[in-house]
């Protein structure tokens, strides 16, 4: 009896270290789980960077060899390789020579040569009908996920006159993206379409008479959306569903002229 009581009063002298260890157990606990938490955390942004989706598009600038004469044609090629997105963007940098407007040549210093002609290509807004209305367009291209635009140019030197040395060249674009298309109706459907509307506007002619013309004017504009329909048709794009651009820059290629 005399033991159990002696230890009755010693086991409240130890409470604060037996609190003490078990708050230092408890917060080491705690802390692991923070830096567990944290390497998940980080891990998973990690993995999370590294599967991102690559840039909007991708240039590759190339030519069919480095080491060139003074007058000898130049060639360049870029690929535009598109992303993970289908993506509506004007036709004239994707399609046209209108893809290297921003080609820039560097010497062995580093210096910008100036070209003696600039690389131009004309992108024309067009008024196209929708519902009934002009709408202000230019004209598009449905530039799908994963596909690849390749484009020539065909002489370097055509532009830029080039002395015997080094230089680099890289290309730039900047893809603007829209919103939405139209795609322009069949030039036979907007004139039938045109001689309808007209007939109908018509005070002298009669309601029986104005049926049997838009009876008419229905079936031909039926027999040459069927007689088209697997043609190729160009897409305008509104001026106003412009969504914003993105900018390209391609791989950097050196060039000797000998």
């Amino acid at each position: 009896m005399i033991l159990f009581n002696t230890h009755l009063k010693i086991i409240p002298k130890f409470i604060p270290l037996y609190l003490l260890l078990l708050i230092g157990t408890f917060a080491g606990c705690i802390g692991s789980m923070q830096t567990m938490q944290q390497e998940s955390t980080e891990t998973a942004s990690t993995t999370e960077t590294e599967e991102s989706p690559r840039a909007l598009a991708e240039l590759q600038l190339s030519t069919s060899k480095t080491n060139y004469a003074v007058k000898e044609e130049i060639p360049l090629k870029v690929n535009i390789q598109n992303g993970k997105f289908d993506l509506l963007v004007p036709f004239f940098p994707v399609a046209t020579k209108g893809a290297f407007t921003q080609v820039t040549v560097k010497d062995a210093n580093g210096q910008i040569v100036e070209p003696k002609r600039a690389i131009t290509q004309e992108n024309p807004q067009k008024y196209v009908q929708r519902d009934g209305k002009s709408v202000r367009c230019i004209q598009g291209f449905d530039f799908k996920a994963s596909m690849n635009q390749e484009l020539m140019l065909r002489d370097l030197q055509r532009y830029y006159q080039l002395q015997p040395g080094t230089y680099t060249v890289t290309l730039a674009i900047e893809l603007e993206v829209y919103r939405e298309s139209i795609t322009e109706e069949h030039p036979e459907i907007a004139e039938l379409r045109r001689d309808l509307a007209r007939l109908q506007n018509d005070p002298n002619l009669q309601a029986a008479a104005k049926q049997d013309a838009a009876n008419y004017y229905q079936e031909q504009i039926k027999f040459i959306q069927e007689r088209s329909k697997d043609e190729e048709k160009n897409i305008y794009l509104p001026v106003k569903s412009r969504r914003g651009q993105a900018s390209l820059v391609s791989n950097e290629i050196a060039l000797i002229i000998e």
